[in-house]
């Protein structure tokens, strides 16, 4: 069985398109979708990374033959599907263009139906895409499973998704789903254990994981994100 397979695009909105792209994805269906399925749309919160723009996260059904099936709708039959191309031209009003990344999940990675059954929600997420030694990603992201993922759950942060970046040697990619409460505190868990915040609990797990982490990365980098409602890890009220 292969492995899941999902698309990560990075969309540059133009103005305070935000919103209306993200409802105009959610509402994207059949031949619109090109064989995707959408796990999550959110727009990156400004205050810790580059603005306007949304993060959106596809599942291909399938797996492997799933990408190879949306391969080939985006090829020399582009232009029969007049579906696709009605939804691009709308969304176009929102957006300038974008970039895209093929994803692979890591065994045990959630995918839509594990995160729905589970009923994992947040109204704050948190986005790292984080450059790591050439062919360390896989390994980068098992540690984290096995040593981050059981820390980050003390904190109220779910896993949505531990990513391999394919096409590259080079990125690795996670998405969790909390609050600004639990974020927080483990920003402060991380100071207190630097020394930096007498006032928090010092954590040294945090302090650990991230003395861990630099075995594998070059370059670590997160943000916060704000989930659209109407996907399935953004809460219903």
């Amino acid at each position: 069985m292969s492995r899941d397979i999902f698309l990560h695009e990075f969309i540059d909105i133009v103005g305070l398109g935000a919103w209306p792209y993200m409802e105009h994805t959610v509402s994207c269906s059949g031949e619109e979708a090109n064989g995707l399925e959408l796990l999550g749309t959110w727009y990156t919160m400004g205050l810790t990374g580059r603005w306007s723009q949304c993060v959106n996260i596809w599942e291909l059904p399938g797996g492997w033959a799933g990408w190879q099936d949306s391969i080939d709708r985006l090829g020399l039959k582009r232009k029969a599907n007049k579906d696709l191309t009605g939804w691009w031209n709308e969304a176009l009003n929102y957006r300038s263009g974008g970039f895209d990344r093929q994803l692979a999940g890591i065994p045990g990675c959630p995918t839509m139906a594990t995160l729905e059954r589970d009923g994992v929600r947040g109204t704050t997420f948190v986005h790292e895409l984080s450059e790591v030694r050439p062919g360390a990603a896989l390994e980068y992201l098992q540690a984290m499973q096995e040593e981050w993922v059981p820390v980050m759950r003390d904190y109220g942060l779910q896993p949505v998704g531990l990513y391999e970046v394919l096409m590259s040697d080079s990125e690795a990619c996670s998405i969790w789903a909390g609050d600004a409460a639990g974020i927080v505190r483990l920003g402060r868990a991380y100071d207190a254990a630097r020394g930096l915040d007498a006032e928090e609990f010092a954590d040294e797990r945090v302090l650990q994981w991230r003395n861990r982490a630099r075995e594998y990365t070059t370059k670590f980098r997160e943000e916060l994100m704000t989930p659209c409602p109407g996907t399935i890890c953004c809460p219903s009220e």
